[in-house]
């Protein structure tokens, strides 16, 4: 290994996976304004100010490396210390995490409305928030890479609440979503997409924060935990575009599925919001066919020839038995022969006159 590998080739392979991500964030960005315009303005506007607090945080990362590759490349003095990049990016992150785990909270809380687990979760978004701001602090004060063990207890707080607090939340959230019982087949491909979704992102989250913490227990003095470090914020950001942009995939699919279903809403139905997934009780009436055997897709045309089959059938039945039914028994042949087809001209006339009134 040489001698710039850590110090350097970490926080620069951290920058590149960093940039990777980015990509997928305008990407996720631009699906998301695109695809969910009637969102509120405060929705929007905290995705926003999420995603610019990120893009901030990554300048500072390539600020970092810049620094430390172009600026001052060859001073070895230079390369003792951490200056005020690592600073801004340490904030920024804390306040990315911070926001969406808010956000992911507040998700909780609108499905359950249960205020001690809320406030539970809200604690330990505080705590970690608390930690990422303290270890900004302390690597300010004592910014040399010989002095990193001073913030070894705001780190660890740091790194541990968070990983606690994203496992937490996606634990919770799993839960629920899995007590949710639903006889729609679209609502309850739409649960599973979210507990898969919940199960995910937090997972992400949490095994970076705990790679950070372990990498910076077995060597303080290292910078691959700020390789590691460096792409936290953008997961977050992924993290909260994915859980808003999985309502795209719902939508598609409830629409396949209500193609022969009429849905009557009861006067008080409950109804909530989840993130733009309305949510309410509803009683589903399927109209079968009228003789059982139509597909579901049977086009107009087929049922009025349906219609007017009835309409014939009935109809004739009607007149047939309003004819005059002859006291004479000895009737002849020929008689009988001219009643019947006066019947039947009279019975389909009146057939054809319902079929055109269909």
């Amino acid at each position: 290994m040489g001698a710039y590998d850590d110090p350097l080739g970490s926080i620069l392979i951290g920058t590149w996976v960093s940039s990777l991500l980015f990509m997928l964030i305008i990407q996720e960005t631009i699906r998301y304004y695109r695809s969910f315009k009637r969102d509120s303005l405060v929705l929007k506007t905290f995705v926003g100010v999420a995603i610019t607090v990120d893009a901030v945080s990554l300048i500072a990362d390539y600020a970092d490396v810049y620094l430390y590759t172009i600026s001052h490349w060859g001073d070895e003095e230079f390369l003792k210390n951490q200056y005020w990049p690592v600073t801004l990016y340490l904030a920024t992150t804390a306040v990315t995490a911070f926001l969406v785990q808010c956000f992911l909270v507040n998700r909780y809380w609108i499905l359950t409305r249960n205020i001690v687990v809320a406030s539970i979760l809200v604690l330990l978004v505080i705590v970690a928030f608390g930690g990422s701001m303290s270890t900004a602090i302390m690597l300010t004060i004592y910014n040399a890479y010989a002095d990193r063990h001073h913030a070894k207890v705001p780190v660890t707080l740091w790194l541990t609440s968070t990983a606690v607090t994203d496992i937490a939340i996606a634990t919770v959230l799993i839960w629920q979503l899995y007590n949710m019982k639903t006889s729609f087949k679209a609502t309850e491909g739409l649960i599973q997409r979210l507990m898969r979704s919940a199960m995910q992102t937090g997972s992400t989250t949490s095994i970076v924060a705990v790679l950070v913490l372990i990498t910076y227990l077995v060597n303080n003095e290292s910078n691959i935990e700020t390789g590691f470090a460096f792409i936290l914020g953008r997961l977050y950001i992924l993290t909260l575009l994915y859980n808003l942009n999985v309502r795209k995939v719902s939508k598609k699919s409830n629409a396949a599925s209500s193609d022969r279903e009429y849905r009557v809403e009861r006067a008080n139905n409950p109804t909530f919001t989840f993130d733009g997934i309305h949510v309410q009780h509803t009683a589903v009436v399927h109209m079968d066919s009228i003789d059982g055997g139509l597909p579901s897709r049977a086009s107009p045309s087929i049922y009025k020839a349906q219609v007017k089959f009835l309409a014939l059938a009935a109809a004739t039945t009607y007149t047939l038995t309003k004819l005059p039914i002859s006291q004479d028994l000895t009737r002849t042949d020929d008689d009988n022969k001219d009643k019947s087809e006066g019947g039947s001209d009279r019975g389909s006339y009146a057939a054809q006159s319902a079929i055109d009134k269909v």
